[in-house]
């Protein structure tokens, strides 16, 4: 936690002001983890749009079903 992070405590919990983490997941992901949570996903996506690119590109090429 840096020095910026400002933390106010109501009901029992502590919330920091510039909390990144939407609603229904606070209880379950930090700011820092929420973070990579964000870049884990983005990552899969990627890797799962680059993975259908070149699936497509070589049954293209090479059609693997249907002969």
């Amino acid at each position: 936690m840096s020095d910026k992070d400002v933390v106010v405590v109501e009901e029992g919990r502590s919330v920091f002001e510039n909390d990144r983490v939407p609603d229904p997941w606070k209880n379950l992901f930090t700011n820092e983890e929420w973070l990579m949570h964000d870049i884990v996903v983005k990552a899969s996506y990627g890797f799962l749009a680059i993975a259908v690119i070149a699936h497509t590109l070589v049954f293209i090429w090479k059609p693997w079903l249907g002969q």
